[in-house]
This record gives C-alpha cells, sequence and structure tokens, in this order.
C-alpha cells in the first residue's frame, strides 16, 4: 500500500473530490441580465442569473435586499418569465427553483401584463 493510501489523501482532481450533483437538470454557465418582481410589479430590481437550467438557477442578488420566497424572475435577453421560489440563500448569492416559465409573448393574463411592461423598461434602457 503506498502511502497516499495509506494517509487517506487522494490526488488532486480525483473523483472522490468532486461534489455530488443533486440537481436534477445540469445548469449551464451563463452572465445574464434579469429582473425580479413581486408583488404584482410594486417592487421590482435587477440581479444577475450565473448558472441556468430549464428547472432553476443561481442568481446573484444586490446586497441587502430583501424580497419574498416567491417572485417572478424575468430573463431580459430571452424575454422569459419565470415563476420562481428561493431554495437556498448564502449572502449575495441565491439558487432558485422554477415553479412555471414562460415566453413573454405567450403572457395572455392581464394580470401578468406588468412582467411585459418591466422588462420591456429594463430592455430599453
Amino acid at each position: 500500500m503506498n502511502a497516499t493510501a495509506e494517509s487517506g489523501v487522494g490526488k488532486l482532481g480525483s473523483e472522490a473530490e468532486k461534489p455530488i450533483e443533486r440537481r436534477p437538470r445540469l445548469r449551464k454557465r451563463s452572465l445574464l441580465g434579469a429582473l425580479i418582481t413581486y408583488a404584482d410589479g410594486k417592487f421590482s430590481f435587477d440581479c444577475t442569473i450565473h448558472d441556468l437550467s430549464e428547472t432553476g438557477a443561481r442568481i446573484t442578488l444586490p446586497k441587502n435586499i430583501q424580497m419574498p420566497s416567491r417572485f417572478y424572475l424575468i430573463n431580459i435577453r430571452d424575454r422569459q418569465a419565470c415563476d420562481a421560489k428561493i431554495v437556498w440563500h448564502k449572502g449575495s448569492e441565491a439558487g432558485v427553483e422554477f415553479v412555471r416559465s414562460f415566453g413573454l409573448a405567450e403572457v395572455s393574463d392581464p394580470a401578468l401584463n406588468y412582467l411585459k411592461r418591466l422588462w420591456l423598461e429594463r430592455a430599453t434602457r
């Protein structure tokens, strides 16, 4: 038996050191401008999407921001809105799960028209 095996220390980059992936879908690394909104559009602020999948994302939030656990996340580039909920939060980062996602062009519910308006305001800055 070699010294590495005896000491229990593995080689850097070995399979044993890789973190276990718990997400149902792999996320693609990204850097996308986004908007968080809640209370029927009364509150909204910019954020950044860093990792994105069909079912969730890792986002960066502004410092000292307080927000509910459920909100809409608007992906500015892709014209997508997601009904999202926070799964974890650490410092200025949060992991969110998408309850429902839809294209802003598909919005037919008048109660959600504010999502299109907010997207348009942000996209034309």
